[in-house]
């Protein structure tokens, strides 16, 4: 039993430093995509190079909205279940 509580704390251990390097990678995934989206619309007709991708800054701008809104979330909930204690009985026994 021993060999197994320690196989499971090494796998909730490297579980929790990758969290940050998984984040890391999502992020610039999603920049990634938006960047060659851009790229691409700008390219599509050689003479409206500028005019096509106005639309597509505007839905970037939403993307990054929420994906500030999802990591933002997704931080504090790692760094909550990081720092969570254990209950140790009633609440009014503190007082």
């Amino acid at each position: 039993m021993i060999v197994v509580f320690f196989a499971a704390g090494f796998i909730e251990i490297v579980s929790i430093l990758f969290r940050p390097i998984s984040l890391s990678f999502r992020l610039y995934g999603n920049i990634f995509a938006g960047e060659n989206m851009l790229e691409t619309m700008s390219r599509m007709i050689p003479g409206l190079g500028w005019l096509l991708p106005i639309p597509f800054y505007f839905m970037e701008l939403l993307v990054g909205l929420v994906q500030a809104l999802v990591f933002m979330l997704l931080c504090a909930v790692f760094t909550l279940l990081m720092c969570q204690h254990e209950g140790e009985g009633p609440a009014g026994a503190h007082r």
